[in-house]
């Protein structure tokens, strides 16, 4: 009878904790791809470890379920209701209506959503030429009124070097401020 790799590196929970989840299982029912983040909930007091053989840590399964529960209620409120769930491997389509909520970058896609970092790049690369973004509204050159933009240019006209010029919109300075 042969033993596969997978069976030797398989250790056994405590004596008396035979519902807990290794690391490993905790990580794969979480939804990680590696037991640094359940390093990481462990180091944040979200979860508690039993210790077993050689310091190896263990996790009560309900603990972990109720994690589990937490984090997709979190995700679902997030993704704005209960039929845009964006861990359940969401379609290219969901992840761009995720893009247009608001700006975001390709961090942001791939830590909200979980999704691989190839894959929100090349979403975001698509979302970002082809997605028609509403063009600002264009607001008018001008808003100053006829009278404003003629005093301005008279006033340009006092530094010229020309003392007729300057001559000449002194005098319509004066006719402009004498009439009511």
């Amino acid at each position: 009878m042969t033993v596969s790799n997978l069976d030797r590196r398989r250790i056994n929970p405590p004596s008396g904790c035979d519902d807990y989840l290794s690391r490993h299982e905790a990580a794969r029912a979480l939804g990680f791809a590696s037991e640094f983040k359940v390093r990481q909930l462990e180091k944040e007091g979200r979860l508690r470890p039993v210790r077993g053989a050689m310091g190896s840590a263990w996790y009560p399964r309900a603990a972990v379920m109720a994690l589990r529960a937490a984090q997709e209620r979190a995700v679902v409120r997030h993704a704005g209701g209960e039929g845009n769930d964006l861990r359940a491997r969401p379609s290219d389509g969901a992840l761009i209506a995720y893009l247009r909520e608001r700006p975001r970058t390709i961090v942001d896609l791939v830590a909200d959503t979980g999704i691989s970092i190839a894959r929100a790049e090349r979403v975001y690369r698509f979302w970002a030429a082809h997605d028609t973004r509403p063009a600002p509204a264009a607001e008018p050159a001008e808003r100053r009124s006829g009278d404003r933009l003629e005093r301005e240019s008279l006033l340009r006209q006092l530094k010229d070097p020309d003392p007729r010029v300057r001559s000449a919109a002194f005098d319509e300075l004066k006719r402009l401020r004498a009439a009511p």
